[in-house]
């Protein structure tokens, strides 16, 4: 059992030296929330590939957000961007190996997130507009009666 904000934490001084790179900033709001079964080291590729995504979205001054809560009994990890969205044709491609928009990009790193988030019984979605992009995974707690 980890703690997902803690390995948040651990990975913001990383995002935030990206973002100082890039003239933009980071904001994290990470609430409690309870343990769940991960492998930390493959959350934080999908921590660092969002987060990295989010970063490559925006202009100058943008601001990435980060946060953890509890929504129902779904633990959810939310990295939110101020680009100017995802259309809807790149959209539906998104997650599929080899498909990038970036000059440099390889097209793995959504498509790794997936498989990773898939694996540990959570799911990836997210919501996208003209004013930026969140995207959520969402792991299912693990709570129990007995633990009260």
């Amino acid at each position: 059992m980890q703690n997902l904000k803690s390995v948040v934490e651990a990975l913001l001084p990383l995002i935030q030296a990206d973002a100082l790179e890039q003239g933009k900033y980071l904001v994290a709001h990470l609430e409690a929330v309870e343990d769940v079964t991960l492998n930390d080291n493959e959350i934080r590729q999908v921590i660092l590939n969002l987060a990295r995504n989010g970063l490559d979205a925006m202009a100058r001054r943008g601001c990435l957000t980060v946060s953890t809560f509890t929504d129902g009994s779904d633990i959810v990890l939310a990295i939110q961007d101020q680009g100017c969205g995802i259309p809807p044709e790149i959209a539906e491609k998104i997650g599929t190996p080899f498909f990038t928009t970036k000059e440099n990009g390889t097209g793995l790193g959504l498509g790794v997130c997936y498989d990773i988030v898939g694996r540990h019984n959570a799911t990836i979605d997210y919501k996208t507009g003209k004013d930026g992009t969140t995207f959520y995974v969402r792991f299912k707690g693990e709570h129990t009666d007995k633990e009260l």
